[in-house]
C-alpha cells in the first residue's frame, strides 16, 4: 500500500500507473488502476488513501454528461502515446467516455462502498443499465474490458448483473480475436477475457484460451519477459523505451500469474 501511495497527488487522484502516460497530472485511468491494486491487497474503504481517491472521483464526475473524462486536458508537450493526444475531438474519440472508463469507475466505487458515493453509485448504475440495454456489440475493445471488470466487482446490483449477463456473451463473441496469427496486433485476446482459470467466461472460450496459453509460452522472450504488442509510432522515442520496460514488467507479471492459474507453470 505504501508503494501505491507514492503515486497519489494532492487532489487524491493518481498518476504514473499507466505507462503510456508520462505526465504527472492525476487521471481517472490511473486512479482506477490504483483502486484495483488496493482492492487486491485487501485495503478497506475507510483507508485514507482510498477515501482521498474516492473524493477525486466524485470531483472528476461530469454531472451533466454522467461520465468521467478518462484523462484531463493537457498540452501534449509531455511524453505520452499518440492515442492520449488531447484535442477538441478527444471525448468523441473515446465514445464520450460512456463505455470507457465509466463501467470501470463504477467497479471501483462498488468495491469500496462509502456513504459519500451512495447516490453517485445509484445514478451511474442506472445510466450503465440504460447503456447496456442499447447494446455493447459496438463497444471498443477497452470499453468491453471495462464492462468485464465491472462484472467481477463486489456488491454488483442484481439488475446490473442481469443486463451484463444478457449483453456480454454476444459482445465477447463479436470482439474476441480467435486467430493466433492476429494476436501479434492490437486485438482482444481470449486471455484478456478469461485471465484466470476460474473466470466466468472461460467455458465459452475454452479451446481459444488453451491456444492463447500455448501462444504465450511460445512467444516468451529468452530472458523470460514478454514485450508489449503495441508502440508509440515514433512519438517521444526516449520516453517510449522507458515505457516499454515498464510494460514489459506489467505484462510479464500478468502472464506469469495467468499461466500459474491455468496450471501451465508452478511458482
Amino acid at each position: 500500500m505504501l508503494e501505491v501511495r507514492r503515486f497519489q497527488n494532492e487532489d487524491g487522484g493518481f498518476f504514473g500507473l499507466e505507462a503510456d502516460i508520462g505526465f504527472p497530472l492525476s487521471t481517472v485511468l490511473s486512479t482506477c488502476h490504483a483502486l484495483h491494486l488496493l482492492q487486491e491487497v485487501g485495503a478497506g474503504a475507510d483507508e485514507p488513501i482510498v477515501q482521498r481517491a474516492l473524493d477525486y472521483l466524485c470531483e472528476s464526475y461530469d454531472q451533466h454528461l454522467h461520465v468521467w473524462p478518462i484523462i484531463p486536458p493537457h498540452d501534449n508537450s509531455q511524453p505520452h502515446a499518440p492515442w492520449w493526444n488531447y484535442s477538441d475531438k478527444f471525448s468523441t474519440n473515446f465514445g464520450g467516455f460512456v463505455d470507457n472508463p465509466r463501467p470501470d469507475v463504477l467497479a471501483c466505487l462498488l468495491a469500496f462502498p462509502s456513504g459519500k458515493t451512495q447516490r453517485l453509485i445509484a445514478q451511474v448504475t442506472a445510466d450503465t443499465i440504460e447503456q447496456l440495454r442499447r447494446g455493447t456489440d459496438k463497444a471498443e475493445m477497452n470499453g468491453l474490458i471495462c464492462y468485464l471488470r465491472l462484472y467481477r466487482a463486489p456488491n454488483l446490483p442484481a439488475a446490473l448483473k442481469t443486463e451484463l449477463d444478457r449483453v456480454l456473451p454476444s459482445a465477447i463473441n463479436v470482439a474476441v480475436e480467435r486467430d493466433p496469427k492476429e494476436w501479434s496486433g492490437y486485438k482482444l485476446r481470449p486471455l484478456e477475457v478469461a485471465p484466470d482459470a476460474d473466470s466466468h467466461w472461460r467455458p465459452m472460450l475454452a479451446a481459444d484460451v488453451e491456444h492463447n496459453l500455448d501462444y504465450l509460452i511460445q512467444n516468451q522472450n529468452s530472458d523470460g519477459s514478454w514485450d508489449p504488442f503495441w508502440n508509440w509510432g515514433g512519438a517521444f522515442p526516449d520516453a517510449w523505451e522507458s515505457a516499454k520496460l515498464k510494460w514489459r514488467a506489467v505484462l510479464t507479471l500478468a502472464n506469469l500469474r495467468t499461466l500459474r492459474s491455468y496450471g501451465r507453470i508452478e511458482l
